[in-house]
């Protein structure tokens, strides 16, 4: 998986935040958190918006898994700190006074959890301010609720033990983990470039046994000494015409382009080939229709000249073909994939944007 890729590789994948167990740990906080919140509900005044802070702990937990970026994007990591004292003030104020167990302090608990992960996921500051502001609203309450400050932070500062283990931990593992997918990286670009240089050499071997098996009985006769027939010299155009088009088509001559344009040549056109290397960076299927269409535009002549080039890369045109017989026809094949002629009406033209790539 590359880094241009839609999913891009991050922490989260070194820890496997996305992988189904995540997914089943997360569906198990889940159910704990809903039934911790509902089932405490000895003298809860409106258990509605305590199902309502529960949401938005759930929620922001669940943008810890889900949020792209790394480290997490502001617009990501600021709501998910601000939910933990917004469900903190949503679910304290429905408690009674006091309170009737510990479990209606299941938000503390909750909010513990996916700051933790925010650390992790690289906003340790706002990771922080979400358990201090969980701090600030339990304090506030127990204070206004003649309980006393203290009360308030007492019960809610334990909470920062576990948030300082998290942020040592992402010091020590956020590193490691960029070394790792940088690594994976290198593997992914090496695989790359050895499967590209692997299909060159194969499309070279390819192309020299092709010339081998057109020139070495031409070049056996010459060795012999025998005076060559004007059908041997006719092949020797030939072959000297594909070799050229080996040397300066490029990418645009595969089997079947380089049998059309052998054919065009007996039938009297001239063939011109030159590849600006336009198609070395383009995907497969947009190569095969630039060959389909020269393919076709080459088995359409019968005289005159066919003259098909490839553009330097990075231009809106990628490849045109200029055949020039009793008049011009010309037809570009856009970066786009788009077909495109001076003449649409064209019968040729038609054919191609009809069937524009070869079946199979």
């Amino acid at each position: 998986m590359t880094a241009n890729q839609t999913v891009r590789d991050d922490v989260r994948d070194i820890l496997g935040m996305r992988t189904p167990a995540a997914w089943l740990l997360s569906g198990l906080l889940a159910v704990a958190v809903c039934s911790m919140a509902l089932a405490a509900n000895d003298g809860i005044r409106d258990i509605r918006l305590t199902a309502f802070a529960a949401l938005l702990i759930l929620s922001a937990a669940a943008a810890m898994i889900l949020a792209p970026g790394d480290p997490l994007p502001v617009r990501f990591a600021a709501p998910a700190a601000l939910a933990a004292p917004l469900a903190t003030a949503l679910a304290i104020r429905q408690l009674p006074i006091p309170m009737d167990n510990s479990t209606q302090l299941w938000f503390l608990g909750a909010g513990s959890a996916y700051l933790n992960f925010l650390c992790v996921r690289g906003a340790p500051l706002w990771a922080w301010s979400g358990v201090l502001g969980q701090i600030a609203v339990c304090g506030w309450w127990t204070a206004r609720t003649g309980q006393g400050l203290l009360t308030g932070v007492g019960f809610s500062f334990i909470n920062l033990t576990p948030l300082l283990m998290a942020t040592f931990f992402a010091r020590v593992v956020r590193p490691m983990a960029h070394s790792i997918l940088a690594l994976r990286q290198q593997d992914t670009d090496r695989a790359a470039a050895e499967a590209a240089a692997q299909a060159a050499q194969q499309e070279r071997d390819e192309r020299v046994a092709r010339l081998d098996s057109a020139a070495r009985p031409l070049l056996e006769i010459i060795a012999s000494g025998r005076a060559l027939t004007v059908q041997e010299q006719a092949e020797c155009k030939l072959v000297e015409a594909e070799l050229r088009d080996d040397i300066l088509g490029g990418l645009m001559i595969d089997a079947s382009v380089g049998t059309a344009a052998r054919y065009a040549r007996q039938r009297g056109v001239t063939v011109v080939l030159d590849d600006g290397g336009g198609l070395d960076e383009v995907d497969t299927d947009l190569r095969e229709q630039v060959r389909t269409v020269l393919r076709d535009a080459l088995d359409y002549a019968d005289g005159g000249t066919v003259t098909a080039r490839i553009l330097p890369p990075g231009r809106a045109t990628l490849a045109s073909i200029l055949l020039r017989d009793n008049g011009e026809l010309r037809i570009e094949v856009q970066a786009n994939g788009a077909i495109r002629s001076d003449l649409d009406d064209h019968q040729l033209v038609r054919d191609a944007k009809q069937d524009p790539r070869p079946a199979g």
